[in-house]
């Protein structure tokens, strides 16, 4: 035994020892090998050459194809050649960008610039660089095709003079006259394609000069707005009051006021031949709001309370909305026409606002800081220099604070009780003029400048979010009163809550653009998109996670919108679907909670899949989410799972009259995580979902409205118990809510101690009226009895005492 051991040891280790020498023995003999195997043979390496080649047999066939390739490519290098209109759209820009930058020079350099000027000629290179931009991509895409064309020729040339070289090894008779021609093609069709790159490449860079200078002066700009930026409250002008400024006011001045205005004047005739359709939409709607509503004053006037002011002024409405509306699509407007526009929405909206402001106080305040915008907005636009500007704004505060100080007492006779919110405005208002002249005094004048500015820009942004905010509002309860869809049934039954939810809408909208007007207006940013862009810009970076404010918007966007839909999905079931059928409201409710899962879950993962976010990652989300289950989610998860089953399976449903805990109640609602039950008392039971689940509960309408009513009764002994039966009998049978099938039945049950006792079983159809039922049951069997003279005893008990005090004394029974 002992000696067999190691042989079997030995044994067990043999293979292993084999497949180990096999091993170096394979290796050995492959490093063997590959030295003795001796190199290719140049005549081999033209046999494998050559099978990489067609035979001498195809040099004919597929010249004749290069032929007519050739000819293709000729005439497409010839279409792409075409470059006058891009010669001509490449002159204009160099003409007009040779005039503006001329004009632009005569302004002096950007650093004696007003700010309002530093922003108007960014603002114009701004849309002459996307005009520029444009033209380069145009001009890139013919010259990408001939490349394309240069790399496809060039692989071809390199086929067929390999071809021949592996012919003329190969020792067959090589066609020289054919291979000279398909030669000649492939040089003559590479050639044209030099030359029309030649020329396109010429015109790239030209456009790439102007585009150079454009972004050149640009950053010249954006360098002084950025150190105004940075310090706002630097001395930057001569003390207001001294001698050195009214200096300032001589010829020069003059003629920079003049070259000012000719620069605000100047409109770019390209301008009306690209946009000049916005111009004409916006007359076109001016028309007909103005139509509409003339015909909605003389219809539903006293519908839309909200639209009265319009109805009152209706040209100024129909102003304000037509030239607001399309506003926004407008790229790079001349200044002129960004006037002309602000000046006719102001005078609209001060006219509007009039109307809604009941005290002559506040239309005086509202007309006054209108001027003041206009004559604000006219001065900027004509870039008046900055000793003249100063010495405007400085004149606005001198007259302003006792203006605003006069308003206010005004107002105080009508106040009682305290500082209002117009008040606080006054106040507010007199203490930015006071700070204004005191800023212009001590030689702060861009600080004083973006002030006023800002202020009175602030009070007029206020005021056409107002304007656009009654607008809508007014819109959306007209459109769900009007004749057209106020009779729907839809309106009709959830118009209420739509309207809610549209007017939620507009608002967030309507809030939101003017935030980011807000920000443009107190110098944040340039404008609306700049600000725009910024933010949505804006990302978070932790390692190599990146969440940006865009994906935020987006993700958010998608999710609201998707359970607005499914909002309005549910409504549309419910009000032209489900109506008027005989569909168990359990059924309709599982239904549309069904449904606002799954357009939810498409809503989410579409969000998903626009932010970028591949689905493949959320395993490592269902992980941490499993992790936090096991932790401490689980109930809720239970719960959510749980109100999965009852929709399923429906053991109790939306309706169902059931008790739990030992209170009736019904069911009005299953959510994600719990039931709403209301009991008959009114108030109203939480009940996590998982308890319907796990726990035992008592439905009454699970499968039938049916409830049997018991009615428990004892008569006197020596009463006819036949004469009971049939009084009981005939109680049940004449109750209007008693059901005739199953049929009501009176039966004996028991010899009580003090009584004999029936029992009268009925049923009734809707378990809401049981109590009801056995209330009317017990006071008709209580008028029968009477009525029969059959008495329902007391309970009698027998009495026995220990001890009785020797004072009282105890009465015999009466001998029987």
């Amino acid at each position: 035994m002992y000696r067999r051991a190691p042989l079997k040891r030995l044994c067990q280790k043999v293979p292993d020892s084999l497949a180990l020498m096999g091993l170096l023995l394979g290796l050995v003999a492959g490093a063997a090998w590959s030295e003795t195997v001796p190199a290719e043979t140049p005549a081999a390496a033209a046999v494998t050459e050559a099978a990489l080649y067609p035979g001498l047999e195809e040099v004919v066939p597929e010249a004749t194809t290069l032929d007519g390739a050739a000819v293709l490519a000729q005439q497409q290098i010839e279409t792409l050649r075409q470059t006058t209109a891009f010669s001509a759209r490449v002159e204009e820009i160099r003409t007009n960008w040779q005039q503006e930058n001329a004009k632009i020079k005569e302004l002096g350099v950007p650093i004696d610039w007003p700010v309002n000027r530093l922003f108007n000629v960014r603002a114009y290179l701004e849309g002459e660089e996307r005009d520029v931009v444009q033209l380069l991509n145009k001009i890139a895409e013919p010259l990408k095709v001939l490349e394309e064309l240069r790399k496809s020729w060039g692989d071809k040339k390199d086929f067929w003079q390999g071809w021949e070289k592996s012919l003329v090894d190969s020792g067959a008779k090589v066609p020289k006259a054919t291979f000279r021609d398909v030669h000649n093609k492939i040089r003559e069709v590479l050639g044209r394609v030099v030359k029309a790159s030649a020329v396109l490449l010429k015109l790239q860079e030209n456009t790439s000069q102007i585009n150079q200078e454009i972004i050149s002066l640009k950053e010249k700009i954006d360098g002084e707005l950025t150190a105004l930026k940075a310090s706002p409250f630097r001395r930057n002008a001569l003390p207001l009051l001294s001698s050195e400024f009214f200096a300032q006011f001589n010829t020069e001045l003059l003629t920079k006021t003049i070259a000012g205005t000719k620069a605000a004047l100047h409109v770019k005739s390209t301008f009306f031949a690209r946009q000049g359709w916005l111009l004409i939409l916006q007359a076109l709607l001016f028309v007909a709001l103005l139509v509409l509503f003339r015909h909605l004053a003389a219809t539903t006037a006293d519908k839309a309370e909200d639209w009265q002011f319009i109805f009152k002024r209706r040209y100024s409405a129909a102003l304000f909305i037509s030239l607001a509306a399309p506003y926004l699509f407008y790229v790079s407007p001349p200044p002129l026409l960004y006037l002309g526009v602000m000046l006719i929405a102001t005078i609209s909206a001060a006219r509007l606002a009039g109307e809604l402001l009941s005290e002559g106080n506040q239309r005086l305040l509202t007309y006054t800081l209108a001027a003041l915008f206009i004559v604000s907005k006219i001065f900027t636009t004509l870039a008046l220099p900055l000793p003249l500007y100063r010495l405007y704004l400085s004149l606005m505060a001198v007259c302003g604070i006792p203006f605003l100080y006069w308003l206010g007492r005004q107002h105080r006779q009508h106040v009682t009780d305290g500082v209002d919110r117009y008040l606080a405005l006054l106040y507010s208002g007199t203490m930015i003029f006071l700070a204004t002249l005191t800023a212009q005094i001590g030689g702060f004048a861009v600080f004083s400048i973006n002030l006023v500015n800002s202020t009175i820009g602030t009070v007029f942004l206020m005021l056409f979010t107002l304007m656009t905010l009654r607008i809508a509002e007014g819109a959306i309860d007209l459109l769900f009163s009007s004749q057209a869809l106020g009779t729907t049934r839809f309106v009709k039954n959830l118009g209420t809550h739509a309207n809610t939810r549209l007017i939620r809408l507009s608002r967030f909208i309507i809030f939101t653009i003017a935030s980011l007007y807000l920000l443009a207006v107190w110098g944040l940013f340039s404008d609306i998109s700049a600000a725009w862009l910024y933010l949505m810009g804006l990302e978070l970076i932790i390692g190599e996670f990146h969440l940006s404010i865009k994906t935020i918007v987006l993700i958010g966007a998608v999710l609201y919108f998707s359970i607005l839909l499914s909002w309005f999905f549910q409504s549309f079931l419910e009000s032209q679907f489900f109506f008027g059928k005989r569909i168990d409201r359990g059924v309709r409710d599982a239904f549309k909670k069904l449904s606002h899962y799954a357009i939810v879950l498409v809503g989410f993962i579409a969000a998903m899949t626009m932010a970028g976010i591949e689905l493949q990652n959320f395993a490592i989300l269902a992980g941490a989410f499993g992790i936090g289950i096991g932790f401490g989610l689980q109930d809720i998860v239970n719960n959510f799972v749980s109100g999965l089953i009852l929709l399923f399976e429906r053991p109790v449903k939306v309706g169902d009259a059931i008790i739990i805990d030992g209170q009736w109640g019904t069911i009005n609602k299953i959510g994600m995580r719990s039931t709403v039950v209301e009991t008959w008392d009114r108030s109203e039971l939480i009940v996590p979902n998982s308890h319907l689940i796990s726990e035992k509960v008592q439905n009454w309408t699970l499968s039938s409205s049916l409830s049997r009513v018991t009615i428990k009764v004892g008569v006197h002994y020596g009463t006819d118990m036949e004469k009971v039966i049939k009084i009981l009998d005939q109680i049940g049978v004449g109750h209007p809510a008693v059901v005739d099938d199953p049929a009501p039945s009176a039966i004996f049950t028991d010899f009580g101690d003090s009584s004999i006792n029936f029992e009268l079983r009925v049923w009734v159809d809707d378990i809401s009226n049981r109590l009801v039922v056995i209330s009317a049951l017990g006071i008709a069997i209580g008028k029968a009895f009477k009525k029969a003279n059959i008495e329902i005893p007391y309970p009698q008990r027998d009495l026995h005492l220990r001890s009785v005090a020797s004072d009282i004394t105890l009465s015999q029974p009466p001998d029987k």
